[in-house]
This record gives C-alpha cells, structure tokens and sequence, in this order.
C-alpha cells in the first residue's frame, strides 16, 4: 500500500536513518533555507541563533545546523573538489545517490550522514522526475526513514522539520521562480532534466502546497518569508535591493547534463576504502 514502508525501517542496516533526528527540536520555529535568488537580498543575520535547515549549497550562504541534498557529489563541501569540511553541519541525504562516489568517500559519508528514502510507491510519472516519494501519509506523522519528496528538496526538508517537532516552519530563499533572470542567489547549477524551468517551479510549488495542507492538520504551520515589502511582482525591488547593497543584479546558472553513473563498487573497493578513511581518522587524530 502506498505510505506504507517496504520491509524494514532502514534499507540499509548499520547506518543513521533520518529517523534519528526526530524530536530534537519540539515546539520550535524551524527555518529551511533555499539557495533562490531572493536569499542574495535577504538579511541572513535575521537566522542567527535560529534552527535552519539548509538545501544543497545553503551553507554557502548562511550558517546552516543541518543540510539535505539527493546530490550530496555536488551540494556537500567534504566531497567537492576544493572544498573545506564544515564538521558543524549535520547532512541529510539518500544512500543510493553515493554511486558516483569513490570508496573513501562512500565510507566517511556511510560513518557521518543521515540517510532517507523516498521509495514509498510505484514511480508512474511520464517525466524524468520520479514521483515515487509523492506520499502525504509521511507529512502527516513521521514514518520511519521516509520523507515525502515530489519534485524539490524543499519538500523533505519541510517534512524533516516537521518530524524534528516544528510549530513552525519558515521557508527562506524558497522562491519557487526565478527573478530578473536569476535562478539562484549565488552562482549554482541547475537541473531541469529537460523540461522547462516554469514547469519545475510549478511542480516545487505544488509539492510544497501539498505539504502545507497536510502539516495543517498536524498543527504545523508553513508559511515563506522574503526580503520584499510588497506581494509582487518583485524585478524592481530585487534590483533596487541589489544596487542598495552592493550585489550583482544577475548570475548566470547554467543546467548541468546528468552525471554519468559508476560502476557499483565491488566488496574489496568498499572495504579499501573503509579501511583508508580509518586511516586519514587515525593520523589526524595525532596531529
């Protein structure tokens, strides 16, 4: 039945579940913090001392507590080339996307992340976006390791705070469109598989609409919050905004061609790598 978890709370044993997170925050306000063009004119100081959650590159940005991605080879500093490690942050993602990491890198994010699953129902969409985890029962009380997605990372995030014990949830940087030909608030990647921008952007708010609906009857509130003083259209504001405070009008994003995938790792390739990451541990532990 749809909703209801395949066998077994975790699909893959011995590692932290999503589930494990629930609870930490009850009754308070939780802010999930998009990376859309609006966060280039927010007040980011204003999420000082609050909770955040933050999706993909967030953390460029803002200080984020926790972080969700389904692409952690591109939204995690630890594994991007170039990047330092951000120990503070405490990272959400799905297990099955670690195929296009190497074995050392499948072993340090096996010991450190937390992993969700999605895979509630049969996938019956006619796009390249699956609509597997389009599954309200799991917005409407905490089931396990799943958290509902349909179409954005705003979406599990949403649900994640729900299941931490959220009165409120706070979506920042969440735009669900674009403004003034800017996709993102800094220069990042998209992603639109194919299809149309406008056409995402629906499907990220309608998912999100979904979500609202559902946590109401929780006793969850979900509502947005953004720079701008009226309700729109907001190009001139956004430009005024970004001359005010000395931030570029426009950053190009460019959609990225999906990844080729790695052949799986065999049982000696997963335990080299283990093996090496203990080792990194060890020598850095006698610095």
């Amino acid at each position: 039945m749809a909703g209801q978890p395949k066998a077994g709370r975790n699909a893959h044993p011995g590692l932290k579940g999503v589930s494990q997170l629930y609870g930490r925050h009850p009754g308070s306000d939780i802010f999930v913090v998009g990376t859309g063009p609006s966060l280039r004119v927010f007040p980011v100081e204003l999420l000082a001392g609050r909770v955040t959650i933050g999706l993909n590159m967030a953390w460029k940005l803002v200080d984020v507590d926790y972080a969700i991605t389904v692409h952690p080879e591109l939204n995690i500093p630890e594994l991007m080339e170039g990047e330092h490690a951000r120990p503070s942050i405490t990272w959400v993602t799905k297990h099955e996307k670690l195929g296009n990491l190497t074995a050392e890198q499948i072993a340090y994010a096996e010991e450190r992340f937390y992993f969700f699953r999605t895979d509630g129902k049969k996938n019956t969409s006619t796009t390249a976006q699956s609509n597997a985890g389009q599954v309200p029962q799991w917005l409407a009380r905490p089931t396990g390791e799943f958290l509902y997605l349909l179409s954005s990372i705003s979406q599990p995030a949403v649900n994640l705070a729900a299941n931490m014990g959220a009165r409120n949830i706070v979506l920042v940087g969440c735009d669900n469109a674009a403004l003034f030909g800017n996709h993102h608030a800094h220069d990042q990647h998209t992603s639109w598989l194919g299809e149309r921008p406008e056409d995402r952007y629906r499907e990220y708010y309608r998912g999100l609409a979904e979500a609202r609906t559902v946590l109401r009857e929780r006793g969850v509130n979900l509502v947005s919050m953004g720079p701008f003083l009226t309700l729109g259209p907001h190009e001139e504001e956004f430009v005024a905004l970004c001359h005010e405070l000395g931030r570029p009008e426009l950053i190009p994003n460019h959609d990225r061609p999906a990844p080729p995938r790695r052949a799986p790792l065999t049982p000696v390739q997963r335990a080299k790598g283990k093996a090496r990451a203990a080792a990194r541990r060890l020598a850095g532990g006698r610095r």
